[in-house]
């Protein structure tokens, strides 16, 4: 693994991944954007370069097999492990389809907001369905 490009306290904000985890476009939330610097994370893998955490191979299923699946939104809770303590977050998704061909996806979104319940695994996509309908771009 590659070393991390950002730390427990940097990782929210929306992510655009393409199907492998390469980082098409992010913005951090502003509270916890890193002091002045203007990392590009653009290009990188957000699985292997991007995540600091220790149990990014299983937020990577999670959102893969969302990538897999029908419903065009979902979200679910998380623990991300650090070294020395654990980070509760809501990860959201949504669905990017191609305009040309509705079935296949362009890319995911992928934000990931302060919260969640410390006390509970990953809810594996519950049914939250937010909307029906596709975002475009």
């Amino acid at each position: 693994m590659s070393v991390a490009l950002l730390t427990a306290q940097e990782l929210l904000g929306l992510f655009e991944l393409d199907g492998s985890g390469k980082v098409l476009y992010y913005r951090m939330d502003p509270d916890d954007e890193p002091g002045g610097s203007s990392l590009d994370m653009t290009g990188h893998n957000f699985y292997d370069e991007v995540a600091a955490f220790e149990n990014v191979a299983e937020f990577r299923r999670f959102v893969t097999e969302f990538t897999r699946g029908p419903k065009v939104a979902d979200s679910f809770d998380f623990d991300c492990h650090y070294e020395e303590s654990d980070h509760p977050v809501r990860v959201l998704l949504a669905r990017i389809r191609e305009r040309v061909n509705r079935n296949k996806t362009k890319s995911i979104l992928v934000h990931i907001r302060r919260g969640g319940n410390s006390n509970k695994k990953a809810e594996k996509f519950r049914g939250n369905t937010h909307d029906e309908r596709d975002v475009d771009e």
